[in-house]
């Protein structure tokens, strides 16, 4: 069985209105709902967990979304349970690891198992590390001042390499698809360098910059990802460049722009011959 899942239909007079709306109004509706959205959550866990001082510290603090949330039935009740206790250490993390377990402000937790799932930070420490192009230039330090490549997949200075389903390439929550769209368009770049003879495949600087704009153009025109608190979605609380997130134009057009490139692969790309 299906179901199909119909969002609220507005009529033409509320259009109207909600566009006649001022930037402000429609970002404090946005916050306020935000908020109560949060606030609901809180009941929940007010509901479910029992000792006061653990449900306090399950609460969010932040906006929805920016970090992703817990949706799991069990995931609350957990909490409820004798073997179970939450550590909160404020954000200051455990003070060390003893061979019993972790430690922290003095205290010793003895553990049989201890599991490693302290989260990962994909632009500080992630994909990107360690990978050099031309001049022994690392990846690291050309997107130090702002990500930049051509549809996410390629960046100029570094040929032969493909990125799949990273930064600046169109964003799904099928991300299956974005990466067999993508895996076709690697393919046809491979296919294209083998048939003419060619070693290897880059982006130009201009086709990059390109993207780089369009990228910026289709960005949000919020400070939501700088008010989250620290992660992935900004570079572990540091600034969030206009650049650095995903592209917004669809997935349609995403798609359509990289079928116009391999029609004009020399307008985009440029190729060295095999030695």
């Amino acid at each position: 069985m299906m179901r199909k899942i119909m969002d609220p239909q507005l009529t033409e007079e509320q259009k109207a209105q909600r566009a006649a709306l001022p930037r402000e109004e429609i970002i404090r509706r946005q916050e306020n709902a935000n908020i109560d959205y949060m606030l609901r959550i809180h009941q929940r866990i007010d509901e479910t967990v029992q000792d006061r001082a653990t449900a306090e510290a399950l609460k969010p603090w932040y906006m929805f979304m920016c970090k992703r949330p817990c949706f799991h039935n069990d995931y609350l009740p957990t909490f409820n349970r004798p073997n179970v206790h939450l550590v909160d250490t404020h954000g200051k993390g455990i003070t060390e690891i003893t061979a019993k377990g972790p430690v922290f402000e003095g205290t010793q937790y003895a553990l049989d198992l201890l599991i490693y799932a302290t989260g990962f930070e994909v632009q500080k420490t992630g994909i990107y590390n360690r990978i050099t192009g031309v001049g022994g230039r690392d990846l690291t330090e050309k997107y130090s001042s702002g990500i930049r490549t051509l549809f996410g997949l390629h960046t100029q200075g570094y040929p032969n390499l493909f990125i799949m389903g990273g930064y600046q390439s169109s964003f799904q929550f099928n991300l299956t698809d974005i990466l067999n769209t993508e895996g076709d368009h690697i393919a046809a770049c491979i296919d294209y360098v083998r048939r003419n003879g060619y070693r290897s495949i880059d982006p130009t600087p201009e086709a990059e910059e390109w993207w780089v704009q369009e990228v910026i153009k289709h960005r949000g025109k919020t400070s939501r990802n700088r008010d989250c608190t620290p992660g992935y979605y900004n570079f572990e609380g540091e600034s969030n460049r206009r650049q650095d997130g995903n592209y917004n134009g669809g997935f349609h057009r995403y798609v359509h722009f990289m079928q116009d490139a391999r029609q004009q692969m020399d307008e985009h790309f440029v190729f060295t011959r095999q030695e």
